[in-house]
C-alpha cells in the first residue's frame, strides 16, 4: 500500500537550493486551504475492438475505476507554489491531519484523482506548499460509483 508523501518525494518535485544564511528569510505557512469541492465521474478505459474479421473478441471498453475531481479556493499567500491532495479509504479522524493512504501533487487549485475503487468511500483533504506544508483542509468524502452493469 502506498504511503503518504515522503520528504524524498517532495524533494523530487521541489528541489532545494543553497542560499547564504544572511539572505534566508524564515517562512511560515499557516493558511489552510478552504472550500474543498468534490465531484465524481466514472472512468471507462479500453482499446479498439480489433474488427477485421476476428472472432471471439472481448468488448472493447472495460470499467477500471472511478475518478474524483476536486477544486478549492487558492491560498492567498503569494509564496504558495503547489498543493498536495491527500486521500484514502480511512479518515485520519482529526481536523488538520494529512495522514491519508495516498498523496498527489497539484500545480493549481484543482485536481483529478484517478483509478479509485468502485463503490468505495474515499476521504480527501488538501494542503498548500511553499517549501513548508500547511495543515490539511477540512475533509470531504464520497462513495465512488459502482461498476456499470
Amino acid at each position: 500500500m502506498e504511503q503518504h508523501m515522503t520528504a524524498l518525494t517532495k524533494k523530487q518535485f521541489f528541489p532545494r537550493t543553497k542560499v547564504p544564511k544572511t539572505v534566508c528569510i524564515p517562512r511560515r505557512l499557516t493558511a489552510i486551504v478552504a472550500g474543498l469541492l468534490l465531484t465524481m465521474m466514472p472512468l471507462l478505459t479500453g482499446c479498439g475492438g480489433g474488427g477485421g474479421g476476428e472472432t471471439g473478441s472481448a468488448p472493447s471498453a472495460a470499467p477500471v475505476g472511478a475518478t474524483a475531481s476536486l477544486a478549492w479556493h487558492p491560498v492567498q499567500d503569494p509564496s504558495v507554489i503547489a498543493y498536495f491532495v491527500h486521500y484514502g479509504r480511512q479518515s485520519p479522524g482529526h481536523s488538520g491531519s494529512c495522514s491519508y493512504e495516498h498523496s498527489m501533487h497539484a500545480d493549481s487549485p484543482s485536481a483529478t484523482v484517478t483509478n479509485l475503487d468502485p463503490n468505495t468511500r474515499y476521504y480527501f483533504s488538501v494542503s498548500a506548499y511553499n517549501g513548508l506544508e500547511s495543515a490539511c483542509s477540512s475533509e470531504v468524502s464520497t462513495v465512488t460509483d459502482p461498476l456499470p452493469v
